[in-house]
């Protein structure tokens, strides 16, 4: 009883909490700064509060780009380095929203507030303003992503440039060892990607210590103009991550057509193998990827290979319905009688997963209804267990 109550004090306290109005954070996102000084106005209003998602008032301004409501804040005496609950500054919002100019206001005002402060020391030369300058910009969220990358995931190249410019870190890495470059790739921004590897150097080819690549993020994207440029210069088209999937893989798994028409006319092996023996071909038909099972089959990928627990791509495209992946595989010579290490066929895949199409493709491609798997259980015994009538009478139907 007394959990009960308290849990549902704390859901009311939670409700109670999520509908408070900050008159502040409200005045700033309107973008008025006359609103802003009479919400200051009220004894009970401070300048740093946040809303339920830990953003304050001058979080929102600098997102929305509302350059004199900043100013304002920061007049104010706010903490302009304070986090949201992601770990976000008002900078980082800034810079991943295009807002430059309140990017360079956030950048030069916190330099600035350290220098009047003495925390830069007596006598300061342009070289310590520079290094605070790279301190402030190269700060990090909770998950050690940079303004520079979230400006570059976000397609904001005016921005990436004048970090560049201003001192950004490029050797800086987030929680999972992407670099910047990484996050441009995966966005698809070929200006930036073209920036930094060829006037800033970043290495088209690096990867993480899990083996993961720009080149991978961009072909599982399907961004085919930064793959071709990452190739150019100097990217491994083979390079393998720690699942031993290739950006092949990647882009064959998500279904991105042209990218893997693309990397297969660089040389991409089309039947390199991941952890458990799974091709490119296989995760294309798991994923019911049509196109592009006949584009790999085009590239002469081997439709009888078979992963460690001895399935071929004919049971991904069964399990998941794709009745033209299983005609094209049949087409090209895919073994019908394949079967897994526990004896089960596509035939009886097709009967345990409930796909009456696929199963009606097999029977006409003289599939064996009568194979038995390991327990000595048929096709239709699978298809008994899953009450499923039609697949049912279709089996009953071809074992007359």
């Amino acid at each position: 009883m007394t959990q009960n109550l308290l849990a549902a004090l704390k859901s009311h306290q939670d409700k109670v909490t999520t509908n408070v109005v900050h008159p502040l954070i409200e005045a700033a996102k309107s973008g008025q700064v006359d609103l802003c000084i009479r919400a200051l106005e009220e004894p009970k209003v401070k300048v740093d509060q946040k809303d339920p998602e830990g953003c304050s008032a001058l979080m929102h301004a600098s997102s929305l780009g509302y350059l004199q409501v900043v100013q304002f804040l920061v007049e104010k005496s706010c903490r302009m380095s304070a986090k949201d609950d992601a770990g976000e500054t008002a900078l980082m919002k800034a810079c991943k929203d295009g807002h430059v100019d309140v990017m360079r206001f956030l950048i030069d005002a916190q330099v600035s507030q350290r220098k009047k402060g003495g925390g830069l020391g007596a006598g300061d030369t342009q070289k310590v303003v520079e290094l605070e300058k790279k301190r402030v910009i190269d700060g990090k969220d909770d998950e050690g992503v940079t303004a520079l990358m979230k400006a570059a995931e976000q397609d904001e190249t005016e921005i990436v440039r004048q970090l560049l410019e201003d001192g950004a870190s490029l050797d800086l890495k987030d929680d999972e060892g992407w670099n910047v470059l990484m996050w441009a790739a995966l966005a698809g921004n070929i200006d930036i990607c073209e920036m930094l590897v060829r006037s800033y150097d970043v290495a088209a080819d690096y990867a993480t210590d899990k083996g993961e690549t720009a080149l991978m993020k961009a072909a599982g994207n399907g961004h085919w103009e930064v793959c071709e440029f990452l190739l150019e210069e100097g990217a491994k088209v083979n390079a393998l991550d720690n699942e031993h999937q290739s950006a092949l893989m990647w882009a064959a798994a998500m279904g991105q057509f042209t990218t893997v028409n693309g990397l297969i006319s660089k040389e991409a092996k089309v039947d390199l193998a991941g952890k458990g023996g799974h091709t490119a071909l296989m995760m294309a038909t798991r994923f019911s990827r049509d196109e592009v099972v006949s584009s790999l089959i085009a590239g002469k990928a081997k439709v009888d290979h078979q992963d460690s627990d001895g399935l071929n791509a004919m049971f991904g495209a069964v399990q998941c319905g794709s009745t033209s992946s299983l005609t094209r595989l049949l087409q090209a010579g895919c073994p019908l009688e394949a079967h897994t290490k526990r004896g089960e066929t596509a035939i009886m895949w097709a009967a345990m997963h409930q796909q009456l199409e696929p199963l009606k493709a097999l029977i006409a491609a003289k599939a064996d209804v009568n194979v038995q798997d390991e327990n000595g259980q048929k096709a239709i015994d699978h298809a008994e267990g899953t009450l499923n009538s039609k697949v049912v009478e279709a089996l009953r139907a071809a074992a007359k």
